[in-house]
């Protein structure tokens, strides 16, 4: 969608949320900055993909070299096995045969751990990678009593400009960054911060949530993964950003600035009807912006950023009882290292907060232990790294770049220090969300 004149009266305000929350602002003065890099552990299980037998396979044998490889990224990005090519403890033998894969794991002693019967090949590589990253997911299971993270899914934006005119759509994929496919059409609007509506047990994931500036302001929609043509979500007046939905499925969080300041609000949240009651003014500073919330995994805690102490960083608060005056609301202060943190995201084991913190000028990605309060740096180098988001697992992280012509997403886990680039091509991707 063209971004109309109709954001021209809005845009202080919007600059101010984005600005702050999103591009991180330069501060005036910096405090001393302790850098701490995350020690990951190297402590993962060896193992030994055998090439995979295909002299039966009426599939040609590249087809099936890239089947190969594709397992190989799974059975080696997901922060519990390590490929070798020497023998190990534990091998992996896939054979196909006419249109089927088989699979078994087998121990040093000869003996068959595991074995997944005959799964069928299509022939196509978007709907047969699936096959083998469910594959991939049953050999985390047999090996770890855990699932994997290789079936799951990612949204994001992609951002072009064409002949001046910018557009940001919304995207899934796989989680290596395959099979990705545009969701929303440029009717949809402007379209920043997605995220899934939190699934069902033992369900995928079947809508997600986004915000959009089609009626020239930004408001929060929901959309249907199937069909997805937004409807607005809340009947709240002003602007509404950085929305997130607890995994009870019954609460949004949001900020607004409805009532003159950029404020964090919730309120009472059904899939099927959306924003249900009038929202809550959860927490407001003098002169100051909130912005990026995130539900802890029980929905009775909040983290999210303020700039009330003169700087943006990350604090967490009880989600107090209703009626409670604001005057009496205290968040506590968790980021201290840095002085300019945004985007936390709460890990789904309930332990970590994963944020961008800005470290000797550049934005990497650190994570709070909550159990010990200790920060920690997690990635280094040049380029600027926003948006968090963590898988499942607790383990593995998603993440973007954020310069002047790179902005791709990338793939991290806190037992592997090398994140792994998982896109490519036109466009800017942004915002990236995990599917839980």
């Amino acid at each position: 969608m063209k971004k109309s004149t109709r954001l021209a009266s809005h845009w202080p305000m919007i600059y101010r949320f984005l600005l702050f929350i999103f591009l991180s602002s330069l501060l005036a003065a910096e405090e001393q900055e302790l850098v701490v890099r995350l020690e990951t552990d190297n402590r993962l299980t060896p193992v030994q993909l055998i090439p995979i037998e295909a002299a039966q396979s009426a599939l040609p044998k590249d087809y099936v070299r890239q089947l190969e490889e594709v397992l190989r990224f799974d059975l080696g990005h997901n922060g519990a096995t390590q490929l070798t090519d020497k023998p190990v403890f534990y091998r992996i033998a896939c054979e196909v045969k006419e249109h089927h894969i088989s699979v078994r794991l087998f121990s040093s002693d000869g003996e068959e751990d595991f074995r997944l019967g005959q799964q069928h090949l299509s022939g196509y590589l978007s709907e047969d990678r699936k096959i083998i990253h469910r594959i991939a997911d049953a050999i985390h299971r047999a090996l770890f009593g855990a699932d994997g993270i290789a079936s799951t899914r990612l949204l994001y934006t992609v951002r072009t400009v064409e002949e001046k005119t910018e557009y940001s759509e919304i995207w899934q994929s796989d989680y290596d960054g395959a099979n990705a496919m545009q969701l929303t059409s440029r009717q949809a609007g402007y379209c920043i911060t997605p995220g899934y509506v939190p699934h069902l047990p033992g369900k995928q994931a079947e809508s997600f949530f986004y915000v959009s500036y089609k009626t020239g302001i930004p408001k929060v929609y929901i959309a249907s993964l199937g069909e997805p043509i937004g409807r607005k979500m809340l009947t709240l007046s002003g602007n509404q950003l950085m929305p997130a939905i607890n995994r009870q499925r019954d609460r949004i969080a949001f900020i607004s600035d409805v009532t003159g300041n950029p404020d964090l609000f919730i309120q009472e949240f059904s899939p099927e009807k959306g924003g249900i009651g009038k929202p809550r003014h959860l927490f407001s500073a003098r002169y100051a912006t909130q912005g990026s919330p995130t539900f802890s995994p029980d929905g009775f805690r909040l983290a999210f950023v303020s700039n009330k102490g003169g700087s943006p960083r990350v604090y967490l608060m009880n989600i107090p009882p209703q009626g409670t005056p604001l005057k009496e609301i205290e968040p506590i202060l968790v980021t201290k290292v840095n002085r300019e943190n945004t985007a936390p995201c709460w890990s789904p084991d309930g332990t970590k907060l994963a944020y961008c913190s800005k470290t000797k000028g550049v934005r990497q990605i650190w994570v709070y232990d909550l159990l010990t309060g200790v920060e920690r740096q997690l990635t280094d180098g040049p380029r600027n790294k926003e948006n968090p988001s963590w898988a499942s697992n607790s383990l593995h992280i998603v993440y973007n770049t954020s310069d002047a012509g790179n902005c791709e997403l990338y793939l991290i886990n806190l037992k592997q220090a090398k994140a792994v680039k998982i896109t490519s091509g036109a466009g800017e991707k942004r915002f990236p969300s995990w599917e839980l």
